[in-house]
Formats: C-alpha cells, structure tokens, sequence
C-alpha cells in the first residue's frame, strides 16, 4: 500500500475512483469534473489530501479540513475493487492523525461522511452516527406554477448592492441548524459573491416591507450535472407565509427557461424548519443519503 499526495494532473483518475465508489455505494454518483476541480483549487494538495496506490492502481483517496470550533472533517472514498485490502482502515486512521496536527490544542472531534451502510465499520472504531443529509432532485417537466405571499415580492437579487443584506439573511436563518459556523461578511462574499460562477440574475430574493427577508443563492452547474439550489433561506420573522416554497418555485422556473430540466439541493434531514417536507411535497425525490460519523479525539 502506498501512500502519498495527489498530483494536480490525476484529476480524472480520481474523479473516476470517486464516481466508481458512489456507484457502488448509492448507484448514483453526483461527482463531475468541476466540482472536483473547484475543490482542488480550494484545497492544500500537498498538506491535506492523499491518494492510496495498490498494485499500481488508485484504490483510495482522502481530503481533511479543520472547519474550526474544534471540527475537522474528513472525506474519503475506496474504490471497489480494492475493499476488503484494509484501504479504508487506512483512511480513517490518516483522518484521526492529521485531524490532531491540524487543531492541535483544545477539544477535537472528526466527521467523516459516508454514503454506504457501514455502521459496523464505524462503531468498531469508536464513532458514532450523528447526522444525515439528503441530495434532493427533481426532473421537470413543465414550469411550476408561480406563487406570491401576500405583500411580497419576489424578484431577481441585485448584486453588488444587496449583497450585505441577503448574507444577513441568510446567515440569521441558518443560525441554529447543527454545526453553523458564523463566518464575517468578507470571508462569505469572497466565497460566495465574488465567485466566478456566481449569477445573481439566477437568484431570486422575497421583499416584504422593503427589506429582503428570503432569498436563493442558486448555481448554473454545481454539486453535479445540473442547476443547483445551493443556499435558500427565510428570516424567522417570515416563516410560515409560503416564501420558502415561493422561491424554490421561482428558481425552479429559471432553471428551466434556461434550459435545465434537471435540479437539485442538499437538506439536512433533521431539518426543523420543515424544508424536507416542503421539497418533498414539490416533487422532489431522494438521490442520495449521507450519513456524518462523529468521533471525539479530544475532550474538553
């Protein structure tokens, strides 16, 4: 077994081991080659992501991230044709060692996300299950009727104007889902706003009263082959008049006047603000679960 960094030019052989082990996993893989490459230029190749080799082969691959807060993340895949040869072993122990170099003082607790039913592997290794997430997709077939709360208007964000404001939006709403993290203005815009893909022509916005209280950041191609809803949000004040569902129906319909049929999210599904059973009720279908496996490496 041989271990070692990822050079930039294995793109396509990695992305292949990636879709290979979701297949295998779920039957359906997400992973395009963008996404892959987005993630490449965010991430420290050389310090934190490697490749597994056995005979000469690709048969795993690993990326970790210190989220802060006392958080690291770890996101690993083994090919299957090499399951059973200790691959994943191998993974999860890389995960534990660096996870500790990269928060070396403090509380510590490592996530690792997986979309296989491994529960045994997992709790023979002392972590415990502790969240799931859901890719949603819908596959359109006409425009969805547009709907309006009373005294709301929704339109198009304006951007760079409003930028400030749908961040304040959303970052109020998200406030209480499982393992926020606040992040300042400038840290979320240069994410966010100042992306290259980022088309705010696409991203519908609620007005009540003059103020943004719900808004959509939604992306052309991204987190697979088709347009993504990837931030949507109401402030609390707002909830329970139908801006959610109006702007998912919103954004629905751009996708599909720009020629995308196909759309998806994420969810967490434990979300407590009804979101699940919104997207279910619109026609929204499970693609894939993700199950979040916690363990503490450190104590308070």
């Amino acid at each position: 077994m041989n271990l070692r960094h990822p050079d930039p030019g294995e793109l396509d052989a990695v992305l292949a081991l990636l879709q290979a082990n979701d297949i295998a996993d779920a039957g359906v893989t997400d992973w395009i080659r963008d996404d892959l490459r987005r993630h490449w230029d965010e991430l420290d190749l050389e310090q934190n992501a490697w490749v597994v080799e056995l005979d000469g082969q690709l048969a795993g691959y690993l990326d970790v991230e210190n989220r802060g807060t006392g958080r690291v993340i770890a996101d690993g895949y083994v090919h299957p044709d090499a399951r059973g040869r200790g691959v994943g072993s191998e993974l999860v122990r890389l995960s534990e060692r660096h996870a500790l170099e990269l928060a070396p003082d403090g509380p510590l607790r490592l996530h690792i996300g997986t979309l296989s039913t491994a529960d045994a592997f997992f709790l023979a290794r002392g972590y415990g299950r502790v969240r799931s997430f859901l890719r949603m997709v819908i596959d359109l077939d006409a425009a969805p009727e547009l709907t309006s709360p009373p005294e709301v208007e929704l339109r198009t964000m304006r951007s760079p104007e409003e930028d400030h404001a749908v961040y304040e939006v959303l970052e109020e709403a998200f406030a209480d889902d499982w393992e926020h993290r606040p992040r300042p203005f400038e840290e979320y815009a240069k994410r966010t706003f100042h992306d290259p893909d980022f088309d705010a022509f696409l991203c519908p916005v609620a007005v009540a009263e003059g103020a943004i209280v719900g808004a959509s950041l939604n992306w052309w191609k991204r987190n697979g082959d088709w347009g993504w809803i990837g931030t949507l949000g109401v402030r609390r004040k707002g909830r329970g008049r139908g801006i959610g569902e109006a702007l998912v129906r919103w954004s629905f319909a751009e996708f599909l006047r720009r020629g995308e049929r196909r759309v998806a999210l994420g969810v967490d599904a434990l979300n407590e603000t009804g979101a699940l059973r919104l997207y279910e009720r619109l026609g929204m279908r499970r693609f894939w679960e993700a199950a979040v496996w916690e363990k503490e490496l450190r104590a308070a």
